[in-house]
């Protein structure tokens, strides 16, 4: 049987050279000026592997980082095995970084732990743009435990964990995700945070805070294509407008 992996990435971008270094399963490509797509190679992750990104970007530098398609996470040998993938981001003065990866799908049984934490510098903007599915189709979908934190010139901003569990009645009942299959998440660190806002529909419900350091986080819960709507309106470097 297949089992367990470490992958360790490294991606810097210093007076205006792009170096990266990477191994499978976590492969790094340079597909644009100031573009990086994440390629996941041999399937996964499952159960028990540990992932981490490294990201450092100097002074002034901009940078977006993709993924090449959606992360499946499937369980491993061991029922209820957890695996991780931490994105570690420090950013220079005035330096731009963008992480948009696709969806992420958490399968039955599967236990999924990403993190992201930025620390950026004076004048140093970032935006995190995550979405979570329970399941694949006819699927209750797994457990994920998402974690965000993010500080600016050495001031904690936001230390924010979302746990989902598509088997778990609490957590899927009224006072969690309310029976939706999908969750996500708009983190803007270093801009200036945006009036409370949000809405309701048939396909999501949303809500936007505005954060003191500055920044602002918008949440949405709802059906894959709801919450993908709204991440993509509110996801958008100078988009400050309804998602409906």
């Amino acid at each position: 049987m297949t089992t367990s992996v470490a992958s360790a990435a490294r991606l810097s971008v210093l007076d205006g050279r792009v170096r990266w270094a990477s191994s499978p399963p976590v492969v790094l490509r340079r597909t644009g000026v100031r573009q990086v797509h994440v390629v996941a190679v041999g399937g996964g992750p499952l159960g028990g592997d540990r992932l981490a990104l490294a990201i450092d970007l100097g002074p002034g530098e901009r940078l977006t980082v993709h993924s090449a398609a959606a992360t499946v996470v499937q369980p491993g040998r061991e029922a209820g095995t957890e695996a991780s993938f931490a994105v570690d981001v420090r950013l220079g003065a005035g330096a731009e970084f963008a992480w948009l990866p696709e969806p992420t799908v958490v399968c039955d049984g599967a236990v999924w732990a990403p993190s992201v934490r930025i620390e950026a510098a004076a004048g140093a903007v970032a935006r995190v743009v995550e979405q979570v599915v329970l399941g694949r189709a006819g699927q209750s979908g797994g457990r994920c435990s998402s974690s965000v934190r993010a500080s600016v010139e050495g001031r904690p901003l936001l230390a924010t964990t979302t746990v989902l569990d598509g088997a778990d009645p609490a957590l899927t009942g009224i006072g969690g995700t309310a029976d939706a299959r999908s969750v996500g998440t708009v983190v803007r660190v270093g801009e200036p945070g945006d009036a409370e806002d949000g809405g309701a529909d048939d396909d999501v419900v949303w809500a936007q805070t505005p954060l003191a350091g500055p920044g602002s986080m918008v949440s949405a819960v709802g059906t894959v294509r709801g919450v993908a709507r709204v991440l993509a309106a509110y996801g958008e470097p100078d988009v400050r407008v309804s998602a409906g």
